[in-house]
C-alpha cells in the first residue's frame, strides 16, 4: 500500500486527506489546530488518518503541507529580529513606500509600519546604475563596521536590497558574502534572488518580509521534521507555495516569503481541477473557514496571478495566486458599532475559545452560533457528531450581545448576522470579478471550507449566479488541492522596450535562460515526471505605471498577435483599449511545472432516491420550514434533491433554500441550481 497525505493547517482545524495510490481511494480527517505549535496537530493528524485508512507510516511516499505560519508571522508582527542594508540615500524607501495614499479620501490614514524599524536599517556606500554600470564600488570597510554593529544587536536575519540589483546583482552578492562570513549565525536574504524586476520599494519590501519570516519558518519546519521522524514518518515533506505549486521543505525554509499564501492556494488549485472534471472553465472559488473568506477566479481554465500584491499593507512582489481575503469566517464575531449598527468580523473567536456553541468558554456571538440558532447547523453535525454544539449557549450569546441591545428576537438577530457576513463576502467576490471586468453571472460558484456550503447558495442568489458546485469533501478541499498541485518554479525578469521596436530574437534567449533556471531548481524531480512551461509578457501602454500579463506562444513569437492580446486584455479589465497607442514590454515571466500525477476524484456509483435521515425546522427569511436532512454519504450519482434541504457530512453542511434543486454528479459533487426565486425573495 502506497499513500500520499496532504495537511492544511487552519486557524480552527487542521485538515488531512490521505490518497491511496493503489486504489484511488480518499480518506478525510480533521483535528483541532494547536496555534501555539501547529506542528503538534499535524503529526497527530497524520497518525490518526493513517490508522483510519489501515496504512502504516512506511507506506507514505509524499507529504504536502499548506501552512499559515509565514502569514501569521507578518500579520501578528512576530517575526525574527531583522535588519536591512541598502544603498546610501535609500534607507527610508521602506517607510516612504509609494506616492499614493492607502485611502484616497481619508486624510488621517497612515501607511503600514515597515517590518524592520529605522533603527535597524543601514546604508552602505555603493551605486549600481540602471544598466548594470558600476558607479561606486562597495565600501568593504564600512560594511564590516555595520556587520559588527549587527552582531552586537543580536540580529537574526539581514535583508540586503541595493539599487538596480535586478540589472546586475554583483554588489548584492559581494555584500552577502561579507555578511555571511562576518555573522554566519544570521540568515542573509538578497533582494535579487527574490525579485528580478524594477521597482525598488516592491523589491526591498519583499526582501525585508523574507528576512522577517525566514527564521520563524525554518524553525517551524525543523520542529515538524523532528516530530515526523520521532513518529516514524520518513516520507519527504513538501510545502505549498503562493503560486499554486509545491516546493521541498528545505527550499521553503530558504524562501519562506513564497509561502505567504500557502494555505488558501491549495483550495484554488482544487477549484481548477474540479472545474476541469465538471467541464466548467469559469469558476469562482470561495473558501470560508473559521477565520477568513478567500476568493479566487478561474477564467477559461486558468488561475489569475496577482501583479501587485500586499500583505498587511506591505508590498509583496513574488509570483502568487490572485486571492482576495476578508475577515469573514464561521468564527467571525458579531458586534454593534458606535452608531448602533450590526457588524460582523474581522475579529474571530478562533480555535480557542471558539464560538459560544463550542462550549470552551467563548461568550461572543459568531456566524456559527447564528447558523445553529437558525437550524441550518445541527448540534450533532460537526465532525460527524464527534463535537457537540451547545444551542442554548449560542442563543444566549446572540440574545445578550446582539438581540437585546437591538430590540430584536434572537432568530432575527441571527439572520442579521448571516446577512451582514454575506454582504462582506459578496463584496469580496465582486472585487475579483466585476472590478476585474468579469461578469459573475458567467461563472459557477464553488464554495468550500467548513462554512462555505452553508452560505454558498445564498451568495449565488445575491450575485445572480445560476449554478453552485459543492465539492465532495468541502471542509478539506484545500487539503485535497495540495494533493492536486504540481511542483512549480517561476522566474520574472525586467525587460523594458516598446513592442514596435522589439526584436523577437531579443526575447527568445531570455525566455530560454529563465526556463533553464526554473528547470534547474526542479532538477531533483524532473527525471521521472513531465515538465510544462508557460510564458507571459507583462505589458502596458507607453506612460502607464502598471502592466498586465498576457500569455504568449514563443515558437513562433508574433508581436502583432501579442499586441492584439494585450489590447483585448486591457479592454476586458478596464473597459477600453487604445489600439493607436504604442505598447511597452515591461517584464518576461516564465513558469515551469512538474506534473506529479495529480489526484483524480473517484467516481461514485448511482443510487436510488435517498430517504431523509431526519428533519428539523430551519429558518429562511424569517419563515420557518420543516426541512429534510440528508447524509452526504448516502447520495449516489444522479440523485436529485428539492429545497429546502440540508445535507450533512463529516466536514461541512450544505443548505438548499426553498425553490432550489441539487443534483449529484458522477464525482459525488453537489450541483445546485437556483430554480425559482420566490422562496427567497
Amino acid at each position: 500500500m502506497t499513500v500520499r497525505i496532504a495537511i492544511d493547517t487552519g486557524g480552527t482545524f487542521t485538515d488531512l486527506v490521505l490518497f491511496d495510490v493503489d486504489t484511488g481511494d480518499l480518506f478525510f480527517h480533521k483535528v483541532g489546530s494547536t496555534p501555539d505549535d501547529p506542528g503538534r496537530a499535524l503529526v497527530r493528524g497524520i497518525a490518526e488518518v493513517i490508522d483510519k485508512a489501515g496504512a502504516s507510516g512506511q507506506a507514505i511516499e509524499l507529504l504536502v503541507h499548506g501552512t499559515t505560519v509565514a502569514t501569521n508571522a507578518v500579520l501578528q508582527r512576530r517575526g525574527a529580529r531583522a535588519a536591512f542594508i541598502t544603498t546610501a540615500g535609500f534607507r527610508d524607501v521602506l517607510h516612504i513606500q509609494r506616492q499614493d495614499r492607502p485611502h484616497m479620501y481619508d486624510l488621517r490614514s497612515r501607511r503600514a509600519e515597515p517590518l524592520i524599524p529605522r533603527s535597524r536599517r543601514f546604508e552602505v556606500s555603493e551605486r549600481m546604475l540602471y544598466d548594470g554600470t558600476v558607479q561606486t564600488p562597495v565600501d568593504g570597510d564600512q560594511l564590516q563596521s555595520i556587520a559588527a554593529e549587527l552582531k552586537d544587536q543580536r540580529i537574526e536575519a539581514v535583508a540586503v536590497g541595493l539599487l538596480h540589483s535586478y540589472a546586475d546583482p554583483t554588489h548584492e552578492l559581494e555584500v552577502g558574502r561579507i555578511l555571511a562570513k562576518a555573522m554566519p549565525e544570521a540568515t542573509i536574504c538578497l533582494s535579487h534572488e527574490l525579485v528580478q524586476e524594477q521597482g525598488e520599494y516592491e523589491r526591498f519590501s519583499t526582501c525585508a518580509m523574507s528576512a522577517f519570516v525566514q527564521p520563524v519558518m525554518a524553525r517551524y519546519l525543523e520542529r515538524i521534521e523532528e516530530g515526523l521522524a520521532a513518529a516514524g514518518f520518513a516520507a519527504p515533506l513538501f510545502v505549498m507555495k503562493s503560486n499554486g505549486g509545491a516546493m521541498s521543505a528545505a527550499a521553503a525554509a530558504r524562501h519562506s516569503v513564497q509561502t505567504i499564501l500557502s494555505g488558501p492556494a491549495g483550495g484554488v488549485v482544487a477549484g481548477r481541477c474540479i472545474a476541469a472534471a465538471h467541464s466548467r472553465e469559469n469558476i469562482i472559488t470561495c473558501d470560508m473557514g473559521g477565520t477568513s473568506f478567500d476568493v479566487a477566479v478561474i477564467h477559461q481554465g486558468k488561475i489569475a496571478f496577482a501583479r501587485d500584491a500586499e500583505m498587511a499593507g506591505l508590498a509583496l512582489k513574488v509570483p502568487m495566486l490572485d486571492i482576495h481575503t476578508v475577515g469573514a469566517g464561521g468564527g467571525s464575531i458579531g458586534w454593534i458599532d458606535a452608531g448602533g449598527a450590526l457588524r460582523v468580523g474581522p475579529q474571530s473567536a478562533g480555535a480557542y475559545p471558539g464560538p459560544a456553541c463550542y462550549g470552551q468558554g467563548g461568550e461572543e456571538p459568531t456566524v456559527t452560533d447564528a447558523n445553529l440558532v437558525l437550524g441550518r447547523l445541527s448540534p450533532t453535525t460537526l465532525l460527524g457528531g464527534g463535537m457537540q454544539l451547545d444551542l442554548e449557549a449560542a442563543r444566549r450569546a446572540i440574545g445578550d450581545r446582539l438581540a437585546t441591545p437591538l430590540k430584536l428576537a434572537v432568530e432575527q438577530a441571527a439572520e442579521g448576522v448571516v446577512r451582514v457576513v454575506n454582504a462582506t463576502m459578496t463584496s469580496a467576490i465582486r472585487k475579483l470579478t466585476v472590478e476585474r471586468g468579469y461578469d459573475p453571472r458567467g461563472f459557477t460558484l464553488c464554495p468550500f471550507g467548513g462554512a462555505g456550503p452553508l452560505h454558498g447558495a445564498e451568495l449565488a442568489r445575491e450575485l445572480g449566479v445560476d449554478e453552485v458546485l459543492v465539492p465532495v469533501a468541502p471542509g478539506v478541499t484545500s487539503a485535497v488541492g495540495l494533493l492536486m498541485s504540481d511542483l512549480r518554479e517561476d522566474r520574472v525578469r525586467t525587460v523594458v522596450s516598446r513592442l514596435d521596436r522589439l526584436n523577437p530574437e531579443r526575447v527568445l534567449p531570455i525566455v530560454s535562460e529563465l526556463e533553464r533556471e526554473a528547470r534547474d531548481r526542479l532538477s531533483f524531480a524532473a527525471v521521472d515526471y513531465k515538465l510544462q512551461t508557460r510564458v507571459q509578457l507583462g505589458m502596458r501602454y507607453l506612460g502607464q505605471g502598471y502592466d498586465l500579463p498576457v500569455d504568449i506562444v514563443v515558437d513562433p513569437l508574433d508581436l502583432d498577435d501579442v499586441a492584439a492580446a494585450f489590447h483585448a486584455t486591457h479592454d476586458r479589465q478596464y473597459g477600453f483599449a487604445r489600439r493607436d497607442q504604442p505598447v511597452e514590454l515591461v517584464n518576461i515571466w516564465v513558469s515551469v511545472e512538474v506534473d506529479l500525477g495529480a489526484v483524480q476524484l473517484p467516481e461514485v456509483p448511482a443510487a436510488g432516491p435517498p430517504a431523509p435521515a431526519s428533519s428539523r425546522s430551519v429558518i429562511f427569511r424569517g419563515q420557518s420550514y420543516e426541512t429534510a436532512v440528508f447524509q452526504r454519504q448516502a447520495l449516489g450519482a444522479d440523485t436529485r434533491l428539492e429545497g429546502p434541504a440540508v445535507v450533512e457530512q463529516l466536514d461541512s453542511t450544505t443548505v438548499l433554500w426553498p425553490g432550489q434543486q441539487a443534483t449529484v454528479d458522477r464525482f459525488g459533487q453537489l450541483v445546485i441550481e437556483m430554480g425559482s426565486r420566490s422562496g427567497t425573495s
